[in-house]
């Protein structure tokens, strides 16, 4: 065998070895074909069915959204306030009419509010809340109870609440549901208080008719027997007083018949910054300009060109009343009357309480200031009450008089008082700009 027989028989086996290495690679390569192809249809079949879940998702997904898109323009449309806390007691939910019920003005920048005790200052029924759901699992259904809110006023809610579950059935945390209806509760208080005046009235007058008539014959009796008893001062300072208690208990009576007249109000129109610059210098001069100089002061420029109607004769009564009250919380008080003309809107916002202030688009606000010693918490309910007064020598009218003129004349009047820092009477009445007609 020569050297070209070796070298064809090398080629031979190289060659046998590369047509099996190729062989081998071959079907390697189409064994990872059909698996590419498989993966291939595996991909394109999972691709589908995940665009199927990512439609279903995101129909659901919108769904979602627009449930809570509803959820959220319902919350933000309904004039009832809703809370709505988590287990812990914290707050997680707070609708538009809940931050205006509750005195809540959030500035840029503020932290979300999350203390329910915080916001919900209760001073009566504090147990009508979502914690005390939250702590029983009770509901509670249209009980009510009485906050400060954070701007510093006193409301009476209706509140309702009830248990927030999940799926499962766990307790996931609480809702409630209030409405405000101080407003209702105040015209609640006027319809009660206008009845107890008018039984009051009547009895009043058959009362005061009943004592004028002997009272009368008393204080004639008792002037004649100070007349005769001139040469005993000792016993005509007896009969003296006699006559100084029958004077009194008859301006009693009259204030008791002024109580219960059922006068009308012949209303004429005045420039009200005018017509209380008459009055306030009417009272200067009956009471004593040199003793009220320097207790009685205003400022009515404010509402220069403000009119509305009233009858000059009954309001200059309810003003007088305001005026003393003033003046008689104690020896050194003083007194301050300011006019001012503010808009209903206005009014409305600052007095949510009031029930009523009329449709005029503006109104006149008289404040009658004193710094005297204030009226007690637990006084302020009672104050325009027939006969109660604080005062040692108080009949209790003046004050349920002036209430009862001003609602005659459509206006409101309000009290506002701490002990130790004074008290004020506003009074609201409708009013428009001009001279009047």
């Amino acid at each position: 065998m020569d050297d070209s027989d070796v070298i064809d028989l090398k080629m031979a086996e190289e060659i046998s070895q590369f047509t099996e290495t190729y062989s081998s690679f071959s079907k390697i390569v189409n064994k990872i074909q059909r698996q590419y192809l498989t993966l291939k249809e595996t991909y394109t079949r999972q691709g589908e069915e995940l665009q199927a879940v990512n439609r279903t998702l995101q129909a659901v997904a919108s769904e979602n959204q627009a449930v809570s898109e509803l959820l959220d323009n319902i919350l933000n449309a309904i004039t009832s306030g809703v809370i709505a806390v988590d287990k812990s007691g914290r707050i997680t939910n707070l609708n538009p009419a809940a931050r205006k019920i509750l005195g809540l003005h959030e500035q840029p920048g503020m932290p979300p509010v999350t203390d329910y005790d915080g916001l919900m200052q209760a001073i009566d029924g504090a147990g009508n809340s979502a914690l005390e759901t939250l702590h029983s699992g009770r509901n509670i259904d249209e009980s009510e109870k009485t906050i400060i809110s954070l701007d510093g006023r006193k409301r009476t809610l209706a509140v309702s609440t009830s248990p927030l579950t999940n799926r499962d059935g766990e307790v996931i945390g609480a809702v409630e549901l209030f409405h405000d209806v101080t407003r209702l509760k105040n015209m609640e208080e006027q319809l009660s208080r206008m009845k107890v005046l008018a039984s009051l009235g009547e009895m009043a007058a058959s009362i005061a008719h009943e004592i004028r008539n002997p009272l009368g014959g008393i204080g004639g009796f008792a002037a004649l027997l100070a007349r005769d008893l001139a040469h005993d001062p000792n016993k005509k300072a007896m009969a003296d007083k006699v006559v100084a208690g029958v004077a009194n208990i008859n301006r009693t009576i009259e204030t008791l018949l002024d109580f219960a007249r059922n006068e009308e109000v012949h209303k004429s129109e005045v420039e009200l910054a005018e017509y209380l610059r008459e009055i306030l210098a009417d009272y200067m001069d009956e009471y004593g300009a040199e003793c009220l100089h320097h207790r009685l002061e205003w400022n009515l420029s404010d509402a220069k060109g403000v009119s509305t109607e009233l009858d000059p004769h009954l309001f200059r009564q309810a003003l007088y009343n305001l005026i003393k009250n003033g003046l008689e919380a104690s020896e050194k008080s003083k007194v301050t009357i300011r006019l001012t003309a503010v808009s209903n809107n206005e009014a409305r916002n600052q007095f949510p309480e009031i029930s009523d202030l009329g449709e005029t688009a503006l109104l006149a606000r008289i404040d009658v200031m004193d710094d005297g010693p204030g009226i007690a918490e637990t006084d302020m309910d009672k104050i325009f009450s027939p006969f109660y007064s604080t005062k040692q020598n108080g009949t209790g009218l003046g004050l349920s008089i002036a209430w009862k003129i001003i609602q005659g004349h459509g206006g409101e009047i309000r009290a506002e008082s701490k002990t130790g820092q004074g008290t004020k009477f506003l009074i609201l009445l409708p009013a428009h700009n001009g001279v009047p007609r």
